[in-house]
C-alpha cells in the first residue's frame, strides 16, 4: 500500500527517532494479530456437531408430526441450530470468508486482505456472526410464517394475534441487534492496536476503512447464509404440515429490508471505531496500548 500522510508521516518519523513500546517490529506484530487461536477446543467441535445432527433430527421428525405438534417444536429446532452455529462458530467463518476471496479478489489488495484476516482471525470473526445469525434466524422464521400464510391462505391469522407475534418478534430481533452491534464495536476496537501497524507500515486511513468494511461485509453475508439456512430448516416441516408445501413465502422487499438491514448494522457496527481510532496518531494508539 502506498504510505500515509499527515499522522502516518509523524508516526514514521516518531517510530524511527525514539522506540514505541509495541512498536518495534509492525510487521511481525501483524502476523501475530493474524495468527489467533483458531482450533476449537476438545469439547466444543462434538457438541456443536451434536446439537446440529439434533436439529436435522428432530426436524425431521416434526414433518410427521400434527400441524400444531410441529410448530410448538420448531423453536427447539430453532434453539438446536442456533447452538450449533455458536459452537462451530470458527470452522464455519473461515470457509465462508474464503468462497467470499474467490468473488471479491478482483476488487484489490484492500479485498483481499479483509478476506486473510477473516480467514485467519475465524475465532474472533465468529463472535460477531452468531448474535447476527440469531436476528436473521429468528426474525426470518417469524416473519415468513405470516407471509407464507397469507400468501397461501390470503390470511396471516387473527389481526391481534399477529399484531402481538409482530410486536414480540421485533423486540426479540432489536435486543439480538443491539448484543450483534456491541460485539462488533467491542471486537473492532480490541484491534486498535492492528490498525495503528497498518497506518505505521503506510497504509492510508481511506485503505483501513474499506478494509473494515470488506470484514463486515463477510460477517454480514455469512450471518445471511447461516440464519437464512436454519430458517429454511426450522420452517420445513411446520409448512409441510399446514400447507403442505415445505418453501416459504417471503417478498423481495422484506427479504431486502433483513439483508440490508444486517450489512447496515454490521457496516456501522464496524466503520464507527474504525474512524475513532483512525482519528489518533497510530503511534499514540500504539503507546496506549
Amino acid at each position: 500500500m502506498p504510505g500515509g500522510r499527515g499522522g502516518d508521516v509523524g508516526g514514521g518519523r516518531a517510530a524511527r527517532g525514539r522506540p514505541v513500546r509495541g512498536a518495534a517490529g509492525p510487521a511481525r506484530a501483524l502476523a501475530e494479530a493474524a495468527a489467533g487461536r483458531r482450533k476449537l477446543g476438545p469439547l466444543r467441535l462434538p457438541l456443536g456437531l451434536l446439537a446440529t445432527a439434533g436439529g436435522v433430527l428432530l426436524s425431521r421428525l416434526l414433518a410427521d408430526q400434527p400441524a400444531e405438534k410441529a410448530g410448538q417444536g420448531a423453536f427447539l429446532v430453532l434453539l438446536l441450530f442456533c447452538a450449533g452455529v455458536a459452537l462451530l462458530g470458527p470452522r464455519l467463518v473461515g470457509p465462508a470468508a474464503w468462497l467470499v476471496s474467490r468473488l471479491v479478489g478482483r476488487f484489490g489488495g484492500v479485498a483481499g486482505l479483509a478476506m486473510r484476516n477473516v480467514s485467519a482471525q475465524s475465532r474472533r470473526f465468529s463472535a460477531a456472526v452468531v448474535p447476527l445469525v440469531l436476528v436473521v434466524a429468528f426474525g426470518t422464521t417469524k416473519i415468513a410464517l405470516h407471509t407464507t400464510a397469507q400468501h397461501l391462505t390470503g390470511s396471516a391469522g387473527p389481526p391481534d394475534e399477529v399484531w402481538l407475534d409482530q410486536v414480540g418478534t421485533g423486540m426479540y430481533a432489536g435486543f439480538a441487534a443491539i448484543a450483534a452491534a456491541n460485539t462488533l464495536v467491542v471486537i473492532t476496537a480490541e484491534r486498535r492496536r492492528e490498525l495503528a501497524l497498518l497506518r505505521l507500515i503506510g497504509s492510508y486511513r481511506r485503505q483501513v476503512r474499506a478494509m473494515a468494511a470488506w470484514e463486515a461485509a463477510v460477517v454480514a453475508g455469512t450471518a445471511l447464509v447461516l440464519g437464512t439456512a436454519i430458517a429454511l430448516l426450522t420452517l420445513a416441516p411446520v409448512l409441510r404440515r399446514m400447507f403442505g408445501a415445505a418453501l416459504p413465502y417471503v417478498p423481495w422487499p422484506t427479504a431486502a429490508a433483513i439483508a440490508g438491514g444486517t450489512l447496515l448494522l454490521a457496516l456501522l457496527s464496524t466503520g464507527l471505531p474504525v474512524h475513532l481510532t483512525l482519528r489518533r496518531r497510530a503511534t499514540e494508539t500504539l503507546a496506549a496500548a
